[in-house]
């Protein structure tokens, strides 16, 4: 045997393939934090603060954290490899975009058109609170 054949792999015989490592994922624990998290977000539609800003942005975090914990856990991304993260920066460019691109139209509304409801900033408190 020659160094050259020394050093290489021994190849895989076809049709075999070997198990994925198998992760322990805590369902439970992620189960008892969404949890939490819906309560947190009854409780931000209930309790409204006095600039709208606060109340949309505190929806917005509780809404990503939530996301973020079922796509890590439930949907195993935590455990794939770092090509999936580069894959995701894409559609969250997109995303911001089109957020971004949204605000002057949101802004811009005004309160008493017929599409006052869309208006987040100056929404009349009849909107929220019907009673």
């Amino acid at each position: 045997m020659t160094a050259h054949s020394q050093s290489r792999m021994p190849e895989e015989p076809h049709d075999v393939s070997r198990p994925e490592p198998h992760h322990v994922v805590p369902y439970f624990t992620i189960f008892i934090v969404l949890v939490v998290l819906t309560i947190i977000t009854v409780a931000v539609a209930l309790v409204r603060f006095p600039n709208e800003i606060v109340n949309v942005l505190l929806a917005l975090l509780v809404a990503t954290i939530k996301g973020c914990c079922v796509a890590l856990f439930f949907m195993h991304l935590k455990y794939e490899g770092k090509l999936i993260y580069l894959m995701l920066i894409v559609p969250i460019c997109l995303m911001l975009i089109l957020v971004f691109a949204l605000i002057p139209d949101i802004v811009m509304t005004d309160p008493g058109s017929s599409s006052a409801s869309l208006h987040l900033f100056n929404a009349h408190p009849a909107i929220y609170n019907p009673h």
